[in-house]
């Protein structure tokens, strides 16, 4: 059994991409794992579909994977197509529940040993396909942040604030208070961008001020 050391996960349903990970994360810090070679299709179902793995293929990776600081032993194996990489935590039933990537350094070092290993037929069934991120995660949250301000500054009729954003955002003095929401509202149905992050700065900083 071949195995990867010192590697860290940000476990998700889904995954996160290493530029999207962020401070405050909880992530995973994984002393010894065990690595498996699979073909590039078998890596692209893996990162679109959920996945059962069939019969006890997953018997001989427990107990095997070591975290760092923690008596606890999950069931998760790293996996590379020796293009890219991607760990996987198991169900004692077959069951993939939480995926993640590597960081940059990680990957790079992971698929370059993979290349030694023999390729495995990794035998599963697809139960679905994962949920696909349109924008990326700090995207999501900005935008979040600006549809639950609009949402309250339409509840409270607070005019004086509408204008304060909206004048930020559009850079036009304002004095209809239903046609700047919905412009708003128009607004975030759109690529991201520069501005919405910017607005949505605004928006957090004026909570802190209260405080």
């Amino acid at each position: 059994m071949h195995y990867y050391y010192d590697v860290l996960g940000n476990f998700d349903e889904n995954y996160l991409e290493f530029y999207e990970w962020e401070k405050n994360d909880p992530i995973t810090f994984i002393k010894k794992v065990p690595l498996v070679r699979i073909s590039n299709k078998d890596m692209l179902n893996l990162l679109t579909y959920k996945i059962k793995v069939k019969g006890t293929w997953l018997e001989k990776y427990k107990e095997k994977t070591t975290l760092k600081n923690s008596k606890e032993k999950p069931l998760i194996i790293l996996f590379s197509s020796t293009k890219t990489s991607v760990l996987l935590e198991f169900q004692e039933n077959g069951e993939a529940v939480y995926r993640s990537k590597l960081l940059i350094e990680d990957e790079n070092n992971c698929n370059e040993y993979a290349y030694s290993m023999k390729e495995i037929a990794l035998s599963y069934e697809k139960l679905g396909k994962l949920v696909v991120k349109k924008e990326f995660r700090k995207a999501i949250e900005d935008k979040k942040i600006l549809k639950t301000e609009l949402k309250t500054l339409e509840e409270e009729k607070n005019l004086e604030k509408c204008q304060f954003l909206y004048y930020e955002w559009f850079g036009i003095l304002e004095n209809d208070f239903n046609k700047m929401i919905k412009q708003c509202q128009a607004e975030l149905t759109k690529d991201y961008s520069i501005k919405m992050h910017q607005i949505a700065e605004l928006i957090k900083l004026s909570y802190k001020e209260r405080l």
